[in-house]
């Protein structure tokens, strides 16, 4: 994930000019939030896809090793630039939003805090590329470690001319920027990582890449939404301060999403070759692009309730807030069940279908990753149930103790593990075992303050469709792909025909849904 949107805002700003259609002169505000959260929700699920198709033709490209080198890199570097990306949209969007004609005000004061904030950033990975690599115990990677910092320079500009145009609800051209850096960048990425190929160093000229691509949309951005104009001033540091608000539970967030690589990457490195220890990182990372599937899917849920949410406990209506939690914890549910099961019913299988042989070593570690990452798909929800309510500090502990039980499990699981499936599958349990303490310390937040959490019938329901579907997948005759593939299917139609035989979809559930297809 290199880059995060926000949702619509439910409260539109007075109309301006620009768009056209996406900003009409007297727009109903339930027209425009729908009308936006279908170009974000269209641009998201095109980013979610793309980037899955980059990062699984990257494994074809290039050595596994390599791929492990990049992916570390990467991880790295878009936790930190993903955490600034995300605080300045929203700064940036908020202020926005708030007056009839500061547009050019507000992104002029974003534009002179990312000369500092955005230049402050990429200098740090210059002159800290040694100690980072040599945490991961990775020195050979300190040249693309230097040569990332120009990604976070870019993106902190480009974050301006996003987060305008959603505080402007100019929300066709926000999508059109999402769709076109994702085509973008994996056009480059991928190319750059033939050229590089061929020029020595794959990974230099896949990182050529995806700094081109970067340069690329933010002189598109710049051109489409246009430098500031007029002489208004609005002061960088609201935005600062603005920012500080979401920067630690987006940290958080972003930590919690690519810590365990690093990790692994690091006890690796203290017992095996630099090319042994990259090679398993890439394992790892191929098996993380499967396993947050669930958790991607699971993010749109957040666009949806935040703004429920926040109204309801606004307006102090215990039972309306209580309601929504519940039916949206009871969806969620059943969603990332459903994707769970489906991915791990055939592990080996799957891995042998998506990628090379080498990497089929993550088998056994697979299915506890994704059961993990549900469980952290869950707990995003859970999250931004609490933020809407307006308790932020809550979220942020939630997210601490993910990290902190991950990352103490890690380091007391992994370090002793042979390098090879026994340390993909410590990693992946440690991860998850954080993941599951996390959620589970959600869970009684929840009911504690809301009188709400995913009800217990649902609970069992899912868990009897899981492991009827997990059977079935397994008892299938036969070895391969296409055998693999049946069973996968297979998980996934006797988990659903379990739920309708246990009647955990009833007439309500029916009817609800069918007035949604009708709008």
């Amino acid at each position: 994930m290199n880059a995060t949107t926000p949702a619509p805002s439910s409260d539109p700003p007075p109309p301006a000019a620009g768009d056209g259609p996406d900003r009409p002169d007297r727009a109903d505000r339930a027209v425009e939030a729908g009308r936006g959260a279908l170009f974000i929700g269209f641009a998201k699920v095109f980013f979610m896809i793309s980037g899955f198709l980059q990062r699984w033709l990257l494994t074809r490209l290039v050595g596994q090793a390599e791929y492990g080198a990049f992916s570390l890199v990467n991880n790295v570097v878009s936790t930190v630039n993903n955490t600034m990306v995300q605080g300045t949209i929203q700064a940036v969007s908020k202020y926005t939003a708030e007056a009839d004609g500061r547009a050019d005000a507000v992104k002029r004061a974003g534009l002179l805090l990312q000369l500092g904030l955005a230049t402050a950033v990429g200098l740090a990975f210059l002159l800290l590329a040694p100690v980072i690599a040599d945490l991961a115990h990775a020195p050979h990677l300190v040249r693309w470690f230097r040569m990332v910092a120009a990604i976070p320079f870019l993106y902190g500009f480009y974050s301006v001319f996003v987060g305008s145009a959603n505080g402007q609800r100019r929300y066709r051209t926000q999508a059109s920027f999402d769709v076109g850096f994702s085509v973008a960048k994996t056009i480059l990425v991928l190319g750059g990582a033939v050229v590089g190929g061929m020029l020595g160093s794959s990974v230099t000229g896949a990182f050529v890449g995806f700094i081109g691509a970067a340069l690329l949309i933010l002189i598109a951005a710049a051109r489409v939404m246009g430098l500031p104009r007029g002489t208004d001033r609005f002061s960088p540091r609201r935005l600062f301060v603005f920012m500080g608000g979401v920067v630690t539970y987006t940290l958080l967030v972003n930590l919690a999403l690519n810590y365990d690589l690093f990790l692994l990457r690091r006890f690796a490195g203290a017992v095996v070759p630099a090319e042994r220890a990259d090679a398993l990182a890439g394992v790892y990372e191929a098996m993380r692009n499967i396993a947050l599937l669930p958790y991607q899917a699971l993010l749109v849920v957040t666009f949806v309730i935040f703004p429920l949410v926040s109204r309801s406990t606004f307006e102090a209506d215990r039972e309306v807030t209580r309601a929504y939690v519940t039916q949206t914890l009871r969806y969620a549910l059943i969603l990332a069940a459903a994707l769970g099961v489906v991915l791990a019913a055939q592990p080996a299988a799957l891995l042998a279908i998506l990628y090379q042989p080498a990497y089929g070593q993550g088998a056994a570690a697979l299915p506890v990753l994704i059961v993990g990452v549900c469980c952290l798909g869950l707990l995003g929800i859970a999250g931004s149930i609490v933020n809407a309510s307006g308790r932020p500090q809550v979220a942020v502990g939630l997210l601490g103790i993910t990290v902190s039980t991950g990352a103490a499990l890690a380091f007391t699981l992994v370090p002793a593990a042979s390098p090879g499936p026994e340390m993909l599958s410590r990693a992946a349990l440690a991860t998850s075992g954080g993941m599951a303490a996390g959620l589970a310390a959600a869970l009684v937040y929840l009911r504690a303050r809301f009188g709400a959490g995913p009800p217990l019938p649902t609970v069992l329901r899912v868990a009897a469709a899981a492991a009827a579907a997990t059977v079935a997948a397994q008892v299938i005759p036969g070895r391969g792909k296409l055998v693999g593939l049946a069973a996968i299917a297979v998980a996934g139609v006797v988990f659903i025909a379990v739920l309708a035989l246990l009647r955990e979809f009833g007439a309500v559930d029916r009817a609800k849904w069918a007035k949604i297809l009708r709008r």
